[in-house]
């Protein structure tokens, strides 16, 4: 039986390309990222809609199985104000949450970095959840879980109206994949300026992927212009490194080879698109393990 899904916040659709492999069908997908809405479409053939979600209606939202839901992080991220719900970027979250209780969907999933967890929103979304019926399981996925050397963790809470998901269920690592495999870009252009590597070194994490250990942390939307705390850059010689591509952190997403980011899209927002994804290999485990989605 195919599950009817809705990808809120769809972004460049990381939620898509793991329900690709599944009997899932995307009916309808919210994001109003110029840019996100356009790499959707070019690699899914579904156009997503740019309705602000803050008070779109529940009229307005078609009958499905399941939500998918990655909203805004900075209101509970430690690069962030951490507002929590007093951050104007939550409003549309809570009004999804509270129209949760009328749509009812059989599944739901949410996705957010782990200081999500220490918000008031957690908080409200947890007891509405209950409130409906629903039984809930949260758990802390990341990259390295499943063999990638990139640290990226996150928390992903789940609800079913049936609790048929096994609460004891976590990835089983079945080797550390090599950093140097995942960095195949040889585009000049990614080379990082000297003076940049010399002003900013002490809040640089400049890694060697000869290495065999070596691993990279976490990348975000402000990756490629923000210095501190935004992601790796790759050493490439004495006082020389580069950025990691915008493509090259689709694969360590875990994203398909044949997936594009559309040409015509700025270098700039191409970081942002891909800082902002989901692991797809932890969507991927909760469907199929978590959830027995096949």
């Amino acid at each position: 039986m195919t599950i009817k899904a809705l990808e809120f916040y769809s972004g460049i659709g990381a939620f898509a390309q793991a329900a690709a492999k599944l009997d899932i069908e995307i009916t309808s997908a919210f994001d109003q990222s110029q840019w996100a809405n356009l790499t959707y479409q070019s690699n899914w053939g579904l156009k997503p809609n740019e309705r602000n979600l803050d008070s779109i209606p529940a009229d307005s939202i078609t009958a499905s199985d399941l939500w998918w839901l990655s909203p805004p992080c900075t209101p509970f991220s430690r690069r962030g104000k951490q507002k929590g719900e007093a951050d104007q970027r939550s409003r549309s979250f809570l009004h999804l949450i509270n129209l949760l209780t009328l749509k009812k969907p059989a599944f739901i999933l949410v996705e957010n970095v782990q200081g999500f967890v220490d918000s008031a929103v957690y908080l409200h979304l947890l007891s509405t959840l209950r409130k409906a019926g629903y039984k809930t399981h949260q758990i802390s996925l990341c990259p390295t879980m499943f063999g990638v050397p990139m640290l990226r963790p996150r928390i992903f809470i789940i609800a079913s109206q049936d609790d048929n998901f096994d609460r004891q269920v976590m990835p089983q690592i079945v080797g550390k994949n090599k950093l140097a495999s995942y960095l195949w870009d040889k585009n000049l252009s990614l080379a990082c300026d000297p003076e940049i590597l010399v002003r900013y070194a002490p809040v640089l994490n400049i890694v060697d992927p000869a290495q065999p250990e070596s691993y990279l942390i976490c990348f975000t939307s402000g990756y490629h212009r923000c210095r501190q705390a935004s992601g790796s850059l790759i050493s490439t010689g004495v006082d020389q490194a580069r950025f990691v591509s915008p493509h090259e952190i689709l694969g360590l997403l875990g994203f398909d080879p044949a997936f594009k980011i559309p040409e015509e899209i700025p270098v700039a927002a191409a970081y942002r698109l891909v800082g902002n994804s989901v692991d797809v290999r932890a969507i991927s485990f909760l469907l199929q393990q978590v959830l027995g989605l096949k």
